[in-house]
């Protein structure tokens, strides 16, 4: 480790002493004629310089000694390393042999193949080295293939082969690894430093000034008290600015957490004697907002513009025509934190040896941009089940609604007499779905105390803007009402004592159907090639790279269809064929079905059920074919 010596020219301090005096005495003419260190003035700059000297040296820091080097806090500012976002994905047979050889023990090498979508491999066990079966090698090799499997690839159990004698790629030795010259730095903090309060430079003056902790003598005069007051206040001006970069440092780690709450943006009022007698602390509290919420919010925002740029994306864009559930600063940081993974490995697709527990990483971009990234593909009827509800279709409801509700729907556009107050907007606050929120929903909103969720509901259920309070004359209840678009009835859902359950019920319920949102369930990925899974040799050759993408027809909504197929072009492999069905709602839940009865057969291995239900899949996209779009 070397330190670097400075330059004689090179001291901040005299540098600001030489131009100070410069600058004093251009603007003072012959007026100030004594520029010696006894002079009071000269005093005075003096000690600005060297808090200003100070100053500079907390912001010559480098700058991972203010958040720290604790790799755990990556993650929760966006900023990863070098080896996290370039890390390579699997792509290659290559890629495959290396992870191969460094997840699994006793290889002794490793060769894979890849031939018409199937791999094939061969690895070598020398048998003094391990005590483990062929058998739990090939299952090892088999599960850790299938957990980081690419579209339109595949492995089957009969193409893994366990051999005694060495082939392909060879595990390295510790000796065999290639020696790097090592450069030392500085050492930088796991944590980050704290760089401690503000302290007055008015303290370091000489005593002789009276502005220090000492003060004036007991005999001085009213007229050096009142001097010694408006010297404190001057200075006072210097001390702010001081003050105010130095609490802009403290709080940087916490300005570019996307976990923690933003800083004050106030100042704090200065620590010296008699503050109260040169500062109205009752003014200064309501006027010491130097950096405005707003403020604070384009600094965050201006920062994930950076981290944008570093990562090659754009953030913003996703806000065009889709209004997130949660606010954009949030959203975006929820989307600066999960990119750079999802990108990593967009290739990959779902784990075939689990049936629910598994989606590909596509659908877990697509479900993130609209909200709430999801990672398993869990029917929303299995959702409703476990909540012990049904889906009706529109249909059934639509008919039959006042015998679900036991009500009669409001008619009219609030002109009923039963009403004297204007309704209202509900407030809106950002939660998460809980379980523990259910049983008092169950209470309180009529749709799911008399099992009456229908289909629709799951998508327009989730705007607060179909939501009304309306607070009664006779009793001074208040009441949720909600409105279909297009339909001028309004259904009453619950009756409040308070204006404040109202809203937290109301929440609760649009946090309940984001999680049910079909926007996040309702589309499926099918690799047509896995379709012949149990008979290969019969695959046609132009299903090799086709998938298709079986969506409601719920995304006819225009924002969320144009998205759709950009994310579709922009972010799989360009060489797969892709093909995109729309369907009708009622349609789509019947396909669930037998998507997922599909998945069980390909984790099970049965082949007369993949086989059964492969011939289904395939038989529902020749009845859809109408409504197929290629996605160039």
């Amino acid at each position: 480790m070397f330190i670097k010596k400075r330059e004689r020219t090179d001291n901040f301090y005299q540098e600001l002493q030489k131009r100070t005096l410069e600058r004093l005495q251009e603007l003072s003419g012959d007026v100030w004629t004594d520029f010696n260190i006894h002079d009071p003035g000269v005093t005075i700059s003096d000690n600005m310089n060297y808090a200003l000297f100070e100053l500079q040296y907390k912001l010559n820091l480098p700058f991972l000694a203010f958040i720290g080097t604790n790799s755990k806090n990556d993650a929760s500012r966006g900023i990863f390393s070098a080896d996290f976002i370039f890390s390579p994905s699997i792509v290659t047979p290559d890629d495959y042999e290396q992870l191969f050889l460094e997840r699994i023990k006793n290889l002794e090498s490793c060769q894979v193949e890849f031939n018409d979508g199937y791999y094939t491999i061969r690895v070598s066990v020398l048998p003094d080295k391990t005590t483990d079966s062929s058998e739990n090698i090939k299952e090892a090799l088999f599960v850790l293939f299938h957990e980081n499997r690419n579209l339109c690839e595949d492995l089957r159990w009969e193409d893994i082969h366990v051999l005694t004698k060495s082939s392909g790629k060879r595990k390295k030795r510790q000796g065999d690894a290639p020696q790097v010259e090592r450069f030392y730095e500085l050492e930088t903090p796991e944590n980050s430093i704290r760089i401690q309060d503000y302290n007055s430079f008015q303290l370091d003056f000489p005593d002789a000034y009276g502005i220090g902790l000492r003060g004036l003598p007991q005999e001085a005069s009213e007229h050096n008290k009142a001097h010694v007051l408006q010297l404190k206040g001057y200075l006072l001006m210097m001390d702010f600015m001081l003050s105010h970069v130095t609490e802009q440092i403290q709080q940087t780690p916490q300005l570019l957490s996307f976990k923690e709450p933003s800083p004050s943006g106030n100042l704090s009022l200065v620590s010296i004697p008699e503050i109260n007698k040169v500062v109205d602390r009752a003014k200064f509290m309501q006027n010491n907002q130097l950096l405005s919420q707003a403020l604070i919010q384009n600094k965050k925002s201006g920062f994930i513009d950076i981290l944008d740029t570093l990562y090659g994306e754009d953030t913003n864009q996703f806000f065009q025509d889709f209004q997130p559930p949660v606010s954009k600063l949030n959203y975006r940081s929820t989307l600066t934190e999960e990119l750079p993974e999802l990108n990593r490995n967009r290739f990959r697709s779902f784990n075939k040896l689990n049936p629910t527990e598994s989606t590909i990483v596509f659908k877990e971009l697509f479900s993130l941009l609209h909200g709430k990234k999801i990672d398993s593909e869990i029917p929303v009827q299995e959702l409703l089940k476990k909540l012990g509800l049904d889906l009706l279709s529109d249909v059934v409801f639509f008919d039959q609604y006042e015998v679900y509700l036991n009500l009669s729907p409001i008619s009219g556009v609030f002109y009923n007499p039963m009403f004297n107050e204007t309704p209202q907007n509900i407030p809106v606050h950002e939660m998460d779905w809980k379980e523990e929120y259910f049983p008092s929903l169950h209470n309180e909103i009529s749709l799911i105390r008399r099992n009456a969720i229908f289909e629709s509901f799951l998508l327009v259920g989730a705007n607060p803007g179909n939501y009304r309070m309306i607070q009664l004359s006779e009793n001074r209840r208040w009441i949720l009402v909600f409105r279909y678009p297009g339909k001028e009835e309004r259904m009453i859902l619950g009756t409040y004592r308070t204006k404040e359950h109202l809203t937290r019920s109301a929440n609760r319920l649009w946090a309940l159907i984001r999680f049910l949102n079909p926007e996040k369930h309702l589309f499926y990925v099918v690799e047509h090639h896995l379709l012949h899974d149990a008979y290969p040799k019969q695959a046609a050759e132009k299903d090799g790279n086709t998938i298709s993408v079986v969506a409601s027809f719920r995304f006819e909504n225009q924002s969320i269809n144009e998205r759709l197929e950009e994310l579709l072009r922009e972010r799989l492999p360009a060489h797969l064929n892709i093909l995109l069905y729309r369907v009708q709602p009622d349609y789509i839940y019947d396909f669930e079905q037998i998507y997922y009865h599909w998945r069980e057969a390909l984790a099970s291995r049965k082949t007369k059920d993949l086989i059964h239900f492969s011939e289904s899949i395939q038989a529902f996209f020749r009845v859809s074919n109408p409504f197929v779009k290629r996605v160039q």
